[in-house]
């Protein structure tokens, strides 16, 4: 999801991050990882030449059989407008020899920013023997950088902008350039001034986060396990599973009608360009100016990282039948290569490279947000950390990392047996120390840049930020509870600002296939939320719910009513926050929050989960 760059350094605390070989030997015969864009060489070019722009007024714009345009060109205020799919419009280059250029740049701006016409198109380059490659422009940049095709580039016949959508499309053009080189936006530094109240203590400033939604789907979104290069998607990754566009309207909806939190969950490691693992500027630039909308409307906002734990698709590809060739294809690199993320493992290569990544993107996130920002944001550390190659003795542990977890009879209560046992094993047991490290490496990047990140809430999860994980050592049969308690919380030069984060969602089917809130869903809410209180909130230490849900399509609303009733009543209790995992689009199980048309799909059930929170 980024692209060729040259490389740059942001700062100083980023020098020791040398860039580290894709390619690199492993002990189990698999590959090492993909050779990704921005280590791609740059074309020789003979001698230093100025960049050479082609003349808009020569834009022309596709005509069907009966000499009618698929659009408009206006050569005074140069807004180029293409009313349908795959039709374009072109600049004649005239054989131009581009041999001694390595890139065609186009600057460009929407007409209607957010609107209908503001869509993605495509910069197509045909060339005089034939062939033609193309750059998707994206929708939130001002410039595009298309890499010229190597043995066609000494003779260019056109340059061609396509409408690749069914919507029509507007921009403005303000220049299109032959180039030698790329220009990076600026590193993102925060330059804003805002006190931060550090008498507050964690725990109220829990109570005042209530009840929350995750603008999920939109920049945690990546192509890892769909496309070969996933980093490429750049920043239209953010419409890749939700399409509709975060606006304040939607927002300040949200929040007008209970919602005093957001967690805006994000995946980095897709937007790393250059050997100095640099986020792009433009990324965090987008994920800045959304933030500020949601502080804009009144939110605590949580800022996290998300899906840089590598491998989600991996688990897929290796367990579900008919995956198994996409497995060998798409797998995980092993062990990780520069900037493929971090992951929870054992072995050594990939804690020294994940131990990199989460203090590299973590010391930049917190350079691009500090002093502008009070209380009101808090930075979360990851997101569901874990091991996704966790097969030891040939079964998954990924989920299940040292568990011990019950079946239940068909009355829902009581305990039939256990189906996982985990607890001996070494590797398992051992990630739990190696999350005790990640932790603290990224909260001590945080705390390094200062200013008012120096005591900034900070929250923490466990291994798959799951209850269980995080408990002390538990062994109860009768209430079925197992729990090594190998999990700490880091030290902290802060005092009073580190928060623990679980995740807590239903698990309505019991071995009979009941989908009903049983009692045994009922004692896991109860127990689990008990369990953390003794364990944290009394000792200062709040707990913040960052996702739970459930399925609008396959579970009935009374059964949904009477969990979240439930859910929201024992947190309640706790001072504990609770924010839904909402996914927007209508055909998503979990959406409550229609983007589109801004309302609710559920507004009852809404109702109910704000009525058991609040009264």
């Amino acid at each position: 999801m980024s692209f060729d760059v040259l490389k740059k350094s942001v700062c100083l605390a980023f020098c020791f991050f040398l860039l580290i070989s894709c390619s690199v030997s492993t002990d189990d015969g698999q590959d090492g990882g993909i050779e990704k864009a921005f280590v791609q060489p740059e074309d020789p070019v003979t001698s230093v030449a100025d960049d050479v722009f082609l003349e808009l007024s020569n834009i022309k714009v596709w005509k069907d059989s009966n000499g009618n345009p698929y659009g408009t060109y206006n050569t005074d205020t140069h807004v180029l407008n293409l009313t349908t799919q795959w039709k374009a419009a072109a600049i004649k280059c005239d054989k131009f020899d581009a041999s001694n250029y390595r890139y065609v740049r186009i600057d460009y701006e929407p007409v209607d920013e957010g609107g209908a016409t503001n869509q993605p198109f495509r910069l197509l380059v045909k060339y005089s023997d034939g062939t033609t490659s193309y750059q998707l422009c994206e929708r939130k940049r001002n410039v595009q950088y298309y890499r010229l095709e190597k043995d066609s580039k000494k003779s260019v016949a056109e340059v061609q902008i396509w409408c690749t959508t069914e919507n029509p499309m507007a921009y403005k053009i303000n220049s299109i350039c032959f180039t030698q080189n790329k220009i990076l936006s600026s590193a993102v530094v925060d330059s804003g001034h805002k006190s931060i109240n550090k008498s507050i203590s964690a725990i109220n400033l829990v109570k005042k986060m209530g009840v929350g939604w995750n603008l999920g789907n939109t920049f945690d979104a990546h192509a890892f396990g769909w496309l070969e290069n996933y980093w490429e998607r750049g920043i239209e990754a953010e419409f890749d599973w939700e399409k509709t566009e975060t606006t304040r309207e939607v927002l300040d909806f949200a929040f007008q009608n209970g919602y005093k939190s957001i967690r805006i969950p994000v995946t980095w490691f897709a937007h790393i360009i250059d050997g100095n693992y640099t986020i792009d500027p433009d990324w965090m630039a987008r994920v800045k100016k959304t933030v500020d909308m949601a502080l804009a409307a009144g939110y605590y906002v949580i800022l996290n990282e998300h899906h840089s734990v590598h491998g989600d698709q991996t688990t897929a590809h290796r367990t579900q039948a008919g995956k198994e060739n996409e497995y060998l294809t798409r797998r995980m690199p092993y062990p990780l290569g520069y900037a493929d993320g971090y992951i929870v493992s054992t072995n050594q290569r990939d804690k020294e490279e994940s131990k990199r990544f989460l203090h590299a993107i973590w010391t930049q996130i917190a350079t691009a947000f500090n002093n502008g920002y009070d209380e009101h944001l808090i930075f979360e550390t990851m997101n569901e950390p874990r091991n996704p190659r966790d097969y030891h003795n040939g079964e998954s542990h990924e989920w299940n990392p040292g568990r011990k977890i019950p079946w239940h009879k068909k009355d829902g209560e009581t305990i039939g047996g256990y189906w996982c046992d985990n607890r001996n094993c070494e590797l398992c047991r051992a990630e739990y120390e190696i999350l005790n490290e990640y932790n603290q490496v990224c909260l001590d990047a945080i705390r390094a840049t200062g200013g008012n990140n120096a005591d900034r809430f900070v929250m923490i999860p466990g291994l798959c930020t799951s209850i269980e994980t995080v408990l002390p050592k538990i062994e109860d049969e009768d209430r079925g509870i197992f729990s090594l308690g190998l999990f700490r919380m880091p030290t902290d030069s802060a005092s009073d600002k580190l928060i623990l984060t679980v995740h807590k969602y239903p698990e309505w089917k019991t071995n009979e296939g009941n989908t009903v809130f049983a009692k045994r869903i009922e004692n896991g809410i109860t127990e689990g939320l008990s369990e953390l209180n003794k364990s944290f909130v009394q000792k200062g230490i709040p707990v913040v719910i960052g996702e739970t849900g459930t399925k609008r399509q396959e579970i009935s609303y009374t059964e949904r009513v009477k969990w979240i009733k439930h859910l929201m009543g024992e947190a309640k209790k706790y001072g504990m926050s609770v924010l839904w995992w909402d996914c927007g689009s209508n055909d998503n199980a979990y959406a409550e929050i229609d983007r589109k048309n801004i309302c609710f799909y559920e507004p009852d059930f809404v109702q109910e989960m704000m009525n058991a929170y609040y009264k």
